[in-house]
């Protein structure tokens, strides 16, 4: 090669090395342009945008809290707020700018970089579940900054908490802070970012090389493993980040059993459906079984407390529509966990907590719906809208933790307050829910004959 060839050469590497380069990293708020999915490429890194809807959500929350005072607030919402928030007041309303991010932590750091001098963790070692806390410091002041998943309900939740922690300060801090509690809302802002959960959940089935797999169970993986585990099957390998928690086996009785938990809210609202599109996705040959055990509540049938239920058809729950006229859908579910359980339920899952008034009890229980959670209509919602559906089998039930009245003198000890106790009370009723399933699907040896598995169906 001459030297004027060498030149050339060398000139064009340098320009395709600066060109993949971090620098362009920083210049995020440059390419966001509202697409919901973009795809960060490890070889190639695009950027990750934020998307500014402080309004959209602050106004809601508003208008939710406004209903819940006025209907009768079904749950105990100094108990619900205090809970996250009650030991940061101070952190929080020291603060300039309360911002939450619906991302992950290192795009929101790198989005971030330039604004402040240091991001530190406000708690010691936080749990990746749905939201953590962070001190972004400037020269003179900071923001609390809270990275949270990356879904419209995760945000809305946080900033319904955020709003009735300043209405839930003592006499002490109403003075301290006096003029930031008159504009407490003009210091919230809600980010969020331009890469999906669905994409975001692709990327790390990706990551572990996890695909196809024939079965899928969501919820009280400990429960499953122990099963499993007794079966003589040997553990699974594990992976675990902040997008999810996962238990994988590649050969669980000839099968690859994917496990999926939702501690912590790992899995909340809407993302679940969110997940049931990216296991799909990776499976573009076979149609994988969905196992779903969640918790949820009773809508004025306290016996139901501590015992699961299977649903039948699920609906949307939400107490008004929010901006635009839409049919409340509902879904129909073809739940073959039927036979393993005896009460059967009409469901709704809601947005939020704060939805469910004693006002919503009373509508909820006149249209015959009687339990109620947070993500089974947008598992369902995802599973009917496949291309597949009727050939996913499907196994749901919900494990009853609280009641939600009607009533504003409701029993205090069957509250969502209370439901970690019901759920440590209920082992035995999910193990026993998770045995049925486990030998349907042929995982476990017993006398119930074994669904046919379902292989190479094409798309």
């Amino acid at each position: 090669m001459n030297r004027r060839a060498l030149s050339l050469f060398s000139t064009f590497i340098l320009i395709l090395s600066l060109s993949c380069s971090p620098w362009r990293v920083g210049k995020y708020q440059d390419f966001f342009d509202g697409r919901p999915n973009q795809i960060l490429d490890d070889h190639n890194q695009s950027t990750i945008g934020f998307e500014d809807v402080t309004e959209e959500v602050v106004e809601h929350a508003e208008r939710l809290i406004e209903n819940n005072e006025k209907e009768g607030a079904a749950l105990n919402q100094r108990w619900y707020t205090l809970k996250r928030f009650g030991n940061h007041q101070d952190a929080i309303f020291s603060a300039a700018q309360i911002v939450f991010y619906g991302g992950l932590e290192n795009d929101v750091r790198l989005y971030s970089a330039n604004q402040y001098t240091s991001f530190i963790p406000l708690e010691k070692e936080p749990d990746p579940g749905d939201i953590r806390l962070f001190i972004g410091k400037r020269a003179e002041q900071h923001d609390l900054v809270i990275v949270g998943q990356n879904g419209k309900e995760v945000a809305l939740k946080t900033i319904l908490r955020l709003i009735y922690l300043a209405k839930f300060v003592d006499d002490e801090r109403k003075r301290m802070y006096r003029e930031k509690l008159r504009s407490f809302r003009k210091s919230l802002k809600v980010l969020m970012s331009s890469l999906g959960a669905r994409q975001e959940f692709i990327e790390f089935f990706n990551k572990h090389g996890i695909s196809s797999p024939d079965a899928v169970m969501i919820g009280f993986i400990g429960d499953i493993r122990s099963l499993i585990r007794d079966q003589g099957i040997a553990d699974p390998k594990g992976y675990s980040d902040e997008s999810l928690r996962v238990n994988w086996y590649t050969n669980a009785s000839d099968m690859r059993v994917l496990l999926v938990s939702i501690d912590h809210n790992r899995i909340f609202a809407s993302r679940a459906g969110a997940l049931i599109e990216a296991i799909f996705a990776i499976s573009p040959n076979t149609v994988p079984s969905i196992t779903f055990l969640g918790s949820g509540g009773a809508i004025d049938e306290p016996e139901l407390v501590g015992k699961i239920v299977t649903p039948t058809v699920v609906t949307k729950g939400n107490s008004f529509p929010r901006g635009r006229r839409e049919g409340v859908l509902a879904h129909l579910i073809r739940n073959q966990a039927l036979d393993g359980a005896g009460i059967k339920t009409a469901h709704a899952s809601v947005e939020s907590v704060v939805v469910e008034t004693t006002r919503w009890a009373r509508k909820m229980t006149s249209d015959r719906i009687r339990t109620v959670d947070q993500e089974l209509f947008h598992i369902i919602q995802a599973i009917n809208s496949s291309a597949n559906a009727r050939a996913v089998a499907v196994f749901v039930g919900i494990l009853v933790t609280d009641n939600v009245s009607s009533s504003v003198q409701a029993d205090v000890d069957m509250t969502l307050e209370h439901a970690e106790e019901a759920i440590a009370r209920a082992a035995g009723a999910r193990r026993e829910f998770f045995s049925h399933v486990l030998t349907k699907l042929g995982i476990l040896e017993g006398d119930r004959a074994a669904l046919p598995r379902r292989k190479e169906v094409a798309f």
